[in-house]
């Protein structure tokens, strides 16, 4: 680790307080499952964020975030920022209504 990323893995002192607590309680309530629960809880809202930050452009976030495209894809499915893989289409809102649902046509002849 260089330098300054230590340093920067040292600065937030909110985020570094939270995370004993975080583990704590993650300890009580999924033992076995802290790591991986843990890193979701912060990395939901990192893409998140980045996603938002580029747009929805998932190639400059996977570049800022230093992860290759498809893994950016991939930990967004797994974390639900987007639809699973042969989900289909995504339902319409509730603006949306049923006009967002293609007319059927008839058979002419």
């Amino acid at each position: 680790m260089d330098a300054d990323l230590a340093n920067r893995a040292a600065a937030p002192p909110g985020l570094a307080s939270l995370v004993p607590r975080l583990a704590d309680d993650l300890l009580a309530s999924q033992p076995g499952r802290v790591y991986r629960e843990l890193l979701a809880i912060v990395e939901r809202p990192l893409i998140a964020h980045v996603l938002a930050v580029t747009r929805g452009n998932q190639l400059r976030a996977a570049r800022l975030l230093g992860l290759n495209r498809n893994t950016l894809r991939r930990r967004c499915r797994e974390l639900g920022l987007l639809p699973k893989l042969g989900g289909g289409l995504r339902p319409p809102s509730p603006s949306e209504g049923a006009a967002a649902a293609p007319a059927e046509t008839s058979p002419t002849g």
